[in-house]
């Protein structure tokens, strides 16, 4: 088992990683393939007020009902030892099928363990690839199919997708008026023109550094003080219509980069 490097992680985080990578086993047993930390707290990004805790677990089937039963249960008795559980994000994705839209899956998010269904997300696949710690088994490219333009450019646009359904077609969301969560959306959008841009991904506030250089002056306002939102320095909340003109921005950029893209293959 691989340890996690990082000395910005605290003591706490440390010791729930740790037991994850040495009681999951024996909960899966056969069916675990392998366990995966990637995000904020294996870059230098990683705020320990603020951040989110990756964990990607991948098995060979679906959890059948005991080890769902049995994960439960671990989480529930974790979450009251260790305040970091809280902060996990972990879903259970099935090896082959993790680039499935639709897939089974189950979810630990926000202290709640559930079923549910994966979009085959690659770009948390490509963010584990190259920045990703493996807690078990064999490293994700032994596994992770080729993540092709077409494969990427249809993520991001489905992730433009998601948070446009979030500021423009859900009066009644309970996450639009959210400070952190407008911040976490112009962030986010920055990071999807990186990944159009580059093929590859960064770190949120990396791609919030690399779109006050590179895009046009009148959004940088907007962009800083996303930064200060995700740093903490700042109560201010950013305009819901900045974000929405900043969605349309976005998916004018991406359209035009993947037409120029098609062009030249």
């Amino acid at each position: 088992m691989t340890k996690p490097k990082s000395k910005s992680l605290p003591a706490e985080l440390s010791t729930l990683l740790h037991d994850i990578q040495a009681d999951l086993p024996s909960l899966l047993k056969g069916n675990l393939v392998g366990i995966y930390l990637h995000g904020s707290a294996t870059q230098k990004s990683f705020n320990p007020k603020r951040s989110d805790v990756d964990v990607i677990v991948v098995t060979h089937r679906n959890l059948s009902d005991a080890q769902f039963r049995r994960v439960d249960a671990w989480l529930a008795e974790a979450s009251c030892a260790n305040p970091w559980t809280r902060r996990l994000q972990m879903p259970f994705l099935i090896r082959g099928e993790v680039l499935k839209m639709n897939s089974r899956a189950c979810l630990y998010q926000f202290g709640d363990f559930h079923r549910t269904g994966s979009d085959g997300n690659p770009i948390i696949w490509m963010d584990v690839m190259k920045n990703g710690i493996v807690l078990y088994g064999p490293r994700a490219d032994s596994f992770v199919p080729p993540i092709g333009h077409q494969i990427l450019w249809s993520a991001l646009k489905r992730e433009v997708h998601y948070l446009r359904e979030e500021f423009c077609e859900k009066p009644d969301s309970p996450w639009r008026d959210v400070r952190s969560y407008r911040s976490y959306a112009v962030l986010t959008l920055c990071r999807i023109l990186y990944s159009s841009r580059h093929g590859t991904i960064v770190s949120k506030p990396g791609a919030g550094a690399w779109a006050i250089k590179r895009l046009p002056k009148g959004w940088e306002k907007m962009i800083r003080q996303a930064l200060e939102i995700d740093e903490g320095r700042s109560r201010r909340s950013i305009s819901r219509t900045f974000i929405v003109q900043f969605i349309e921005f976005v998916e004018r950029q991406i359209a035009a980069t993947e037409a120029a893209d098609r062009s030249d293959d």
